[in-house]
């Protein structure tokens, strides 16, 4: 069973990497937000770099179990429904967990990397089952790549579930549910746009 003591711990450092990324953690700060003692981080963690790894490593598992039940039901439908389907769940997945598209984006910017980088066997099988699909039913061009493909999605969604404030003029200081299942669907369509070739078939939009 997972001590107390680790539990606020990572939820200190999620709070404190999210903000300050990981040099500019300071461990003093992340175990006065847990409200434990400075060595219960070492044990549990070894050292902050262990932390800020077992946080990122938390935040995706916790993303990646509750995205895989909408994957399965994307892996019904057509391709390109499916795919949409699919793309805009994970948008909003991360929409609702703040911390964890800052955290990412700070991972995206360190030097450092601590998490063995992403392989085939980390796609999610039914993604790739759609898009295999798609092709086979020239409903996407068969010139795109899977890899490529994925890598877009996941950087762009990732980045834009919560526009930068310097673009608070356009997108609204504090943007509706709607502006933001308005953006989170402009975000889907032109990826998708982007796989569909002349002649390709298209499934009904909602």
């Amino acid at each position: 069973m997972t001590s107390k003591s680790r539990d606020r711990l990572l939820q200190a450092g999620a709070q404190e990497f999210a903000r300050h990324g990981l040099r500019g953690t300071r461990v003093r700060d992340v175990v006065e937000r847990a409200g434990v003692n400075e060595r219960m981080l070492y044990e549990h963690f070894g050292s902050k770099e262990g932390l800020y790894r077992a946080v990122l490593e938390e935040q995706s598992a916790d993303i990646g179990a509750a995205w895989t039940p909408m994957l399965e039901r994307a892996a019904t439908l057509g391709p390109q429904e499916g795919l949409r389907g699919a793309l805009r769940a994970f948008f909003d997945l991360v929409s609702d967990r703040p911390l964890l598209a800052a955290l990412l984006a700070h991972e995206g910017l360190s030097e450092e990397t601590l998490r063995t980088p992403v392989g085939v066997d980390q796609v999610p099988v039914p993604l790739r089952g759609l898009f295999k699909r798609g092709q086979e039913e020239g409903v996407f061009r068969t010139d795109s790549d899977f890899a490529l493909f994925y890598t877009a999605a996941m950087v762009l969604l990732t980045a834009l579930s919560g526009p930068p404030a310097r673009f608070a003029d356009l997108v609204g200081e504090r943007p509706t549910p709607r502006d933001r299942e308005q953006l989170r669907d402009q975000l889907v369509d032109l990826l998708l746009d982007g796989l569909t070739g002349p002649g390709g078939q298209k499934d009904q939009h909602d």
